[in-house]
């Protein structure tokens, strides 16, 4: 009877963490980005490390940040098509943060950590 009960358990074991591999996220689902990796475009993200909400927008364009990441992005992604698209990161008109083309910046600088509200 307990041959049966620990057979059955490691079955079980081996089925969830089966599940747990496949439905793990790949890198195009990090942050709900839909553009992982595409020339062209940066990511933004609420948390450090890539991760929570992301907005990406097309690399040279100028956009006030939308609610859910306004004042709150805390990583960056910037796969440039072009070696004069810089990423800027503005805290209204007082500071700017600049990164260059196809930087990654898994946390932000404390003086624009969560207080970004423009970027370009």
């Amino acid at each position: 009877m307990i041959k049966k009960v620990s057979l059955k358990a490691g079955v079980v074991a081996v089925a969830a963490m089966a599940g747990l591999l496949v439905s793990a996220p790949s890198a195009n689902a990090a942050g709900n980005c839909t553009h992982y990796g595409e020339w062209g475009y940066t990511q933004l993200f609420t948390d450090p490390n890539y991760q929570g909400d992301c907005y990406e927008y097309s690399s040279g364009t100028y956009a006030e940040l939308p609610l859910y990441v306004r004042y709150k992005v805390s990583s960056l992604r910037s796969w440039s098509g072009s070696p004069l698209h810089s990423v800027y990161l503005y805290v209204d008109t007082d500071q700017v943060f600049r990164a260059g083309p196809n930087e990654w910046w898994p946390s932000l600088p404390s003086w624009i950590d969560d207080k970004a509200n423009w970027a370009s």
